[in-house]
């Protein structure tokens, strides 16, 4: 899953670069160093490789930035206001599920396993019960 994000955020960085694209040995250093960082240390060297890249990538990087946080924010919005909806044990898988999702201190990785974790834990009625207001990528997203 991250390593998608990672992924389409790399692409997108050199999509329309002619001048220092980034070189496969740091798009792999990336990569493969994902699953042991945060988000917030994956994004910061993102950031540095596109600082490198020509004006218009970095444009077309700080546009796609802003989409991302404006979709997260509506995914947070939708998030909360399902929350009273739902039954007291549904409450409190997602909350879990957000609380995981917002920890700072955790990797990608640690995310990912507990995340899958909550997800294969939960009972049938819980997912159906989710799956009623909110999507996959509602309740599982690692982005932010």
């Amino acid at each position: 899953m991250i390593r998608n994000i990672t992924i389409a955020s790399l692409v997108l960085c050199a999509f329309v670069s002619t001048q220092r694209a980034p070189s496969t040995e740091v798009i792999d250093k990336i990569l493969g160093s994902a699953e042991t960082k945060t988000i917030e240390q994956i994004n910061k060297e993102i950031d540095r490789l596109v600082e490198k890249l020509d004006d218009k990538t970095r444009q077309e990087h700080k546009a796609w930035k802003l989409k991302v946080e404006k979709d997260e924010r509506e995914r947070k919005s939708r998030i909360f206001k399902v929350l009273p909806k739902l039954s007291t044990r549904t409450q409190q898988k997602l909350i879990r599920i957000v609380m995981t999702q917002q920890n700072q201190t955790l990797s990608v990785g640690e995310k990912e396993r507990i995340l899958k974790h909550i997800s294969t834990s939960m009972d049938n009625n819980t997912k159906v019960e989710l799956a009623r207001f909110l999507t996959d990528k509602d309740l599982f997203s690692l982005i932010y």
